[in-house]
């Protein structure tokens, strides 16, 4: 996907924010660079100079204080505090040459305004895409959403946390994580797939609660970055199956800000002797993305809490949870 770059004094109006607040986000699926790393706090000051209404400059604040951060990921490029955002971004280019950039609003040059630069933004946003399976392209999805929340959760019945891909993925997505908001890691898996990768696929035996235990907290305990928690809750199903119970199916990144769905599931965990394989990916939407909350993060990360439960939302049977802190 291509970067985007704006200045945040972009707008020439109110209407310029309410676009950009609309256009960008979890739900979009399409994210600026936060560059520099107080871009907020400029735009800000930006809207100061617009002398807008006191009840619209009022609503409008509002909305970047709650919307403009999650339209927005970090990235760890270089500013020059001596320098202006223009030559900023022009250092910026020399490594991402195919950015859209968008200048300030009164004299925009050498990039485009926002009004010219709209109709491009629009036409890169995916919402939905062809997945490689890779681990490199699982984190170019997720990044944004991961770095900008408190808790990231893994949904998928088959994922093995003793794979070697799955624990290389760990490492990455941890070491990533370093820095941001995001202090927990989830996975949500069925218990069936623990040591699945390594077992004969028609071998009827599996491990148990124990040993899955013991195995886990023995791959991963030095792995959980100092302030970071990662946590495995396996789904159990009920003996006959009960009317309205989860049924882990679905693959997704969850967090509580957005969500992806990866449809057929992460083949890089399970196909590791293959060739890379194309699946669909898709942002899901604000009423979808309610729904996954309700059912993994409540239900599922929050099952022992007992929380009330709402109609129309699968529970699980039954949830064991096995949390690992960093050794200290």
């Amino acid at each position: 996907m291509r970067k985007i770059l704006i200045d945040p004094n972009f707008a020439i109006e109110e209407r310029d924010i309410k676009d950009f607040l609309g256009e960008f986000g979890p739900f979009n699926g399409q994210y600026i660079a936060r560059y520099p790393s107080d871009w907020k706090k400029r735009l800000v000051k930006h809207v100061d100079e617009l002398q807008l209404k006191p009840v619209n400059y009022q609503a409008i604040l509002d909305r970047i204080r709650n919307e403009a951060d999650l339209c927005s990921f970090p990235v760890a490029w270089q500013w020059e505090a001596e320098n202006s955002w223009i030559k900023n971004a022009e250092i910026i280019l020399d490594n991402h040459p195919n950015a859209i950039v968008v200048g300030d609003a009164l004299d925009p040059t050498p990039f485009v305004n926002w009004i010219d630069a709209l109709d491009e933004i629009r036409e890169s946003r995916r919402r939905s895409w062809p997945f490689n399976s890779s681990i490199s392209a699982y984190e170019d999805s997720c990044l944004p959403l991961l770095l900008n929340s408190p808790a990231a959760y893994l949904i998928d019945p088959h994922l093995d946390p003793f794979s070697n891909m799955v624990e290389n993925l760990l490492r990455s997505l941890l070491s990533k994580a370093k820095g941001s908001s995001c202090y927990a890691f989830d996975l949500i898996i069925a218990p069936d797939s623990c040591g699945a990768t390594n077992r004969p696929k028609n071998d009827p035996t599996r491990m148990t609660e124990s040993e899955i235990e013991t195995l886990f907290r023995r791959t991963y305990a030095d792995v959980v970055p100092k302030d970071r928690t990662l946590r495995l809750h396996l789904v159990f199903k009920s003996k006959f199956g009960i009317n309205g119970e989860l049924d882990l199916h679905d693959r997704f990144f969850l967090t509580k800000h957005g969500s992806i769905s990866f449809g057929r599931g992460y083949s890089f965990q399970r196909f590791e002797d293959q060739k890379t394989k194309l699946i669909n990916a898709f942002v899901t939407d604000k009423a979808h993305h309610l729904q996954l909350k309700r059912t993994y993060i409540d239900g599922v990360a929050r099952h022992a809490e007992g929380l009330p439960k709402v109609a129309g939302v699968a529970y699980p049977h039954r949830v064991s949870t096995l949390t690992i802190h960093p050794v200290t």
